[in-house]
């Protein structure tokens, strides 16, 4: 099942910050959101329109513990985008494109982990992007080798911040508390004006498996109970967010990450040595070459059902790249395993960790 979903209002997603209002007036905020938002969200529509079941929440016979989330995506008018790849880094001459950086043998004095690195092709100036989103079709091109250049986006033109300014209220009495005044990182969903350009919808698609809600409805997403209206997608919608999966030639490939992921290695997957950085998933022996991570992100969130904070954890942040060269089974079988999957070492059902495969040339 496909949604898109809607936003009716400005949206607010906390980060990993703390903030206690009273001591602290301002709530910071970060977009997009962590898949767990997602999957909490369609949890809780369940559960709202089944009250009698939210006792079996997280216990067993759990309605809910079939769900999986196969994919989350940004949407923008017609387009769906996903975070540029962070083996892309842009051009300082030309601003909007981004550049595939190429493989070299990491420096022999350096306390480099692996054995390859990344850089520029030389003459060329580049820069790390942040906040840069690529439409599905360049997405494609570049999983598939058929381009090394590429025009990228930046979330800021999609995306508009829009604080709130609030004050708590005494729940008894229900008037304003002293000391309580506080500002949200609010975000509204739509091109911003003051660009010229003409505003453009802003939707979230998710694709998921194992649970039934309505074909439309309304949900409640990120923080203050904000609402989004969601309608399913058809098949023939549906059919851009599949990705056919490249060929692969030869025995070295990239596993790119649509979406955050959480590792038992910090930014290593729980499968492969620390020290050789050699391990095998699912029958296939492999080798990691290099890897781009980026900026880790906090994840937690707050559990309804036992009223506290979750715990925290780190995770790599979508668009990171890990370079593998197989050394053990079918070659066949890499898109098999890791196209279209969750790799998350922990909570893959909540759409953590989606990995598209992709090609690497022979530099």
């Amino acid at each position: 099942m496909i949604i898109r979903l809607n936003a009716l209002d400005t949206l607010f997603f906390r980060d990993g910050k703390p903030f206690t209002m009273g001591e602290g007036s301002w709530a910071s905020g970060s977009f997009p959101p962590a898949p767990s938002v997602f999957y909490g969200s369609l949890r809780t529509a369940y559960f709202a329109r089944h009250p009698e079941d939210f006792n079996k929440a997280n216990r067993p016979g759990d309605p809910t513990a079939a769900l999986k989330i196969r994919g989350i995506y940004l949407q923008v008018g017609d387009q769906i985008c996903l975070p540029l790849p962070a083996d892309c880094a842009g051009l300082n001459e030309e601003r909007g494109k981004a550049l595939l950086l190429r493989l070299a043998n990491a420096p022999k004095a350096s306390s480099c982990p692996v054995p390859l690195v990344l850089e520029s092709p030389a003459g060329e100036e580049v820069e790390a992007v942040e906040g840069g989103v690529l439409d599905c079709f360049s997405l494609i091109d570049y999983l598939n080798l058929k381009e090394e250049e590429f025009y990228y986006y930046k979330l800021s033109e999609f995306v508009l911040p829009e604080p709130k300014t609030g004050i708590g209220l005494n729940k008894i009495t229900g008037t304003a508390q002293d000391h309580m005044l506080y500002r949200a990182a609010m975000w509204r969903l739509e091109s911003p004006v003051r660009t010229g350009s003409q505003n453009q919808v802003v939707s979230f698609l998710v694709e998921f498996t194992g649970l039934n809600l309505p074909e439309k409805g309304i949900l409640k997403l990120g923080g203050e109970g904000k609402a989004v209206y969601y309608e399913t997608l058809g098949p023939e919608e549906g059919e851009s967010l599949f990705f056919a999966a490249p060929e692969l030639r030869g025995g070295r490939f990239k596993l790119y990450l649509a979406t955050p992921a959480m590792f038992a290695g910090g930014w290593l997957p729980g499968w492969l040595d620390e020290e050789s950085l050699t391990g095998s998933y699912r029958g296939l022996g492999l080798r990691l070459l290099t890897a781009v991570t980026g900026k880790y992100i906090s994840v937690g969130g707050f559990d309804m059902r036992e009223k506290k904070p979750k715990v925290m954890h780190r995770a790599v942040p979508a668009g990171s790249v890990y370079y593998f060269e197989l050394t053990g089974g079918d070659p066949g079988e890499v898109v098999k395993v890791f196209h279209r999957a969750n790799l998350s070492d922990y909570c893959p059902e909540q759409g953590f960790g989606l990995t598209l495969v992709g090609g690497v040339g022979n530099d």
